[in-house]
C-alpha cells in the first residue's frame, strides 16, 4: 500500500484549547461544568438493525422487524443474520410498539422486551442533535442531586460499515458533516472513528485519510477534537495503517479513545488476519466473543505507546466488567487487564482510563472508589475519568439514577468532594485539553 500523508490542517492551532468551538469556549469560560468523556450521539440511521438487537435486546422475545423474528435467536445467530435490506425496520418496529403500548411491562418475562419499550424514544430520533438534546434533558446530571452544572460531552462515532460490512443510511462521510454542524452550535467534542481497513478504499468519501482530513479540517471554524479506535470490530490498534493518525495526534495533542471492555458488539469472525504493527498475523478463537476479547486486550497498545510515547490515550471502560469484579468472580484474566492499564499509567505520561458502562454496577463502582481512596499511586487517581457510555448503556436501567448512585458512592468515600471533582472535571480536562 502506498503510504498516505495526512495534511497538517492544524498548523495554526497546535494546542487543544485553540481548536475548541465557540459553544465549548463559552461553557469553559462560565466555569460551571462537568465533563462526560464517553458519550455516543449517533442516531438510529448511523447504525443498523442488528446493532440495536445485539446491544439492547439480547432477550428480545416475540417481536418482529418486517418479516424476521428474532425471538429464538442467540447472540451468535443474530450476528449471522445481519440484514441490510430492511429500509423501514425502525418505522415497522415503532408501529409494533405503538400497537402493543397497553401491554403491562410488569407481566413480561424478559428484560429485553422492557428494554425495547424503554428505547422507543431513542428509536424515533433521526438526527444527532435530537439525540444530544434528549441526553441533556433526560440523562445528564444537570440540576441533579450531586451536580448542578452544565455538561461538556464528547460525541464518539462507531464504524459498523467496515466492522460488519453493512450498509448504513448515514455514511461515515455524512456523519462527519452532521457532527461538525452539531459542534458549531452545542458544547460537543466530536471523536472521529478510525478503522485501518479504510486506508485501502479508493473512494474519497470512504477512505480513512480523506475522511480524517475532512474531520480535522478547520474550514468554517469547526473541526473534530479526538479519535476513536474500536479494535473489537476486527483489527489491532497497532496496525501500521493507523501510524500516520497516531503521529498526527501526538503532534497536536489530539486525544485518542479506545474501546477496551465488553465484547457484545464486535467482529462476527472467529478467524481473521490482522496487522500487529506491520506484521500480518492470524488471530482466531472458539467463537467471535473470544476473538473480540483478545482484540480488546489493552496490552495490544504496548507497541503503539512504545512508538508514540506521548500519545494521549483513554483506555475506555477501564478494561470492562470482569476487570473490576472481585477476584473470585473473574473469568479469563480480567485482573491482568487492570494491571496492564496501571502499568501504562505509570510508564507513560498521557495514558488515562474512563469508567463508562461500569458505573451502572454498584459493586464495581465501590471497587473503583475503594482503590482510588486508598491507593498511594497518584497517577491512577489523576488519570481516571468519568464517562457514561450514553446511549448504549441505557439497556442497563435508569442511566440518570445510575449516575447519581455512582456520584453518591464517590461522595461518601474519604475525601469524596475532591475525588468527585477529580473524576468529573480536573482529570477529564487534563486528558482533553492538556498539552504534551
Amino acid at each position: 500500500m502506498k503510504e498516505e500523508v495526512i495534511v497538517d490542517s492544524l498548523e495554526d492551532s497546535k494546542r487543544p484549547l485553540e481548536r475548541i468551538s465557540k459553544p465549548v469556549a463559552e461553557l469553559l469560560g462560565r466555569n460551571n461544568y462537568y465533563i462526560d468523556v464517553h458519550t455516543h450521539l449517533f442516531d438510529i440511521n448511523c447504525i443498523n438493525k442488528s446493532y440495536f438487537i445485539i446491544r439492547m435486546l439480547k432477550d428480545w422475545l416475540g417481536l418482529k422487524s418486517i418479516n424476521e423474528s428474532y425471538s429464538n435467536l442467540s447472540i451468535e445467530q443474530a450476528y449471522r443474520k445481519i440484514n441490510n435490506n430492511d429500509e423501514d425496520w425502525v418505522n415497522s418496529l415503532l408501529k409494533e410498539l405503538e400497537d402493543n403500548k397497553e401491554v403491562q411491562l410488569s407481566n413480561l418475562k424478559t428484560k429485553g422486551v422492557i428494554d425495547l419499550f424503554n428505547a422507543r424514544k431513542l428509536l424515533s430520533l433521526k438526527k444527532m442533535e435530537e439525540v444530544y438534546n434528549y441526553y441533556v434533558v433526560e440523562f445528564s446530571l444537570n440540576n441533579g442531586k450531586f451536580i448542578d452544572k452544565e455538561v461538556l460531552t464528547t460525541a464518539i462515532m462507531m464504524d459498523l460499515e467496515m466492522g460488519w460490512g453493512c450498509k448504513l443510511k448515514k455514511s461515515i462521510y455524512v456523519q462527519v458533516l452532521e457532527l461538525k454542524e452539531l459542534a458549531a452550535t452545542k458544547p460537543v467534542l466530536p471523536f472521529f472513528v478510525c478503522d485501518p481497513r479504510r486506508a485501502e478504499l479508493p473512494d474519497k468519501e470512504r477512505n480513512l485519510y480523506s475522511l480524517f482530513n475532512l474531520a480535522f479540517s478547520t474550514e468554517n471554524g469547526v473541526c473534530f477534537f479526538g479519535v476513536k479506535i474500536y479494535p473489537a470490530l476486527g483489527y489491532d490498534p497497532s496496525d501500521y495503517r493507523l501510524w500516520p493518525i497516531y503521529e498526527f495526534c501526538e503532534k497536536y495533542s489530539i486525544p485518542v479513545l479506545s474501546h477496551c471492555g465488553g465484547e457484545s458488539v464486535s467482529t462476527n469472525k472467529t478467524k481473521l488476519m490482522i496487522f500487529e504493527g506491520d506484521k500480518e498475523v492470524l488471530l482466531e478463537g472458539k467463537n467471535r466473543k473470544e476473538v473480540a476479547y483478545k482484540l480488546n486486550d489493552p496490552a495490544r497498545w504496548r507497541l503503539v505507546l512504545e512508538k508514540f510515547k506521548r500519545l494521549k490515550l483513554n483506555i475506555a471502560h477501564f478494561g470492562g466488567y470482569e476487570t473490576w469484579k472481585s477476584l473470585s468472580e473473574i473469568d479469563h484474566n480480567g485482573q491482568k487487564r487492570k494491571e496492564t492499564i496501571f502499568e501504562f499509567m505509570n510508564n507513560y505520561e498521557n495514558v488515562y482510563a474512563d469508567f463508562s458502562f461500569n458505573l451502572v454496577d454498584q459493586n464495581l463502582t465501590q471497587n473503583l472508589v475503594t482503590l482510588l481512596s486508598h491507593s498511594k499511586n497518584t497517577k491512577i487517581k489523576d488519570r481516571t475519568l468519568f464517562g457514561t457510555d450514553y446511549w448504549v448503556v441505557n439497556k442497563e436501567g435508569n442511566l440518570k439514577k445510575k449516575q447519581e448512585d455512582f456520584m453518591e458512592t464517590v461522595s461518601q468515600s474519604p475525601n469524596g468532594f475532591v475525588l468527585s471533582r477529580s473524576l468529573t472535571v480536573d482529570n477529564p480536562y487534563n486528558y482533553l485539553f492538556g498539552n504534551i
